[in-house]
């Protein structure tokens, strides 16, 4: 996950006025490890990334994490631009079904304009990945995390043709939770 998330940040152009990254892992509570405007150099965003441990535990809390994400990430005082027009995009990384209710704090993001991406592994709900989501196509699944890589560049590539149709040429913050 972590490589993951590494790679996808190394295809960002992070700067201030540019990509902005926040990553929050979650299990049974939501940890966010850093804001949207915590860091202006992608080196900075990659140095942290790469000393994060995996939080691990259980249960997965997803609607918490996602409301954690709504109420502390998408915010103006963290560094989102979203009442700027400045497109927000979510990725989930999810390893479970949640064992709380994702609908509404998913449905809150959605009302923000937040777009919302989803990759999930063999043990996920797709169909709760799919509600989740923006759109039910931007639910992803893998077997294992190990598998990652194998959507990456779908992900990226489906991320870039929405937020290029929703603001060409704005740059798009990206909080992830893993």
């Amino acid at each position: 996950m972590k490589d993951f998330v590494l790679k996808v940040v190394n295809k960002l152009n992070v700067a201030e006025d540019k990509d902005r990254v926040s990553v929050v892992q979650f299990s049974r509570d939501p940890e966010t490890h850093f804001y949207l405007n915590s860091y202006t150099t992608k080196d900075d965003v990659l140095d942290t990334v790469r000393v994060l441990r995996h939080k691990g535990g259980r249960p997965l809390n997803t609607g918490a994490a996602l409301q954690h994400v709504r109420d502390n990430v998408f915010t103006a005082s963290s560094g989102s631009r979203r009442l700027e027009g400045v497109p927000q995009i979510l990725i989930l990384l999810s390893g479970g079904r949640s064992f709380d209710n994702v609908d509404v704090p998913a449905s809150a993001l959605k009302d923000m304009g937040v777009l919302i991406f989803t990759v999930g592994s063999r043990s996920s709900d797709s169909r709760e990945l799919q509600r989740i989501s923006y759109e039910p196509s931007y639910a992803l699944s893998v077997s294992e995390f190990t598998d990652l890589p194998n959507v990456q560049e779908q992900l990226l590539n489906t991320v870039e043709a929405v937020t290029v149709s929703v603001t060409p040429a704005s740059p798009t913050p990206t909080g992830m939770s893993v």
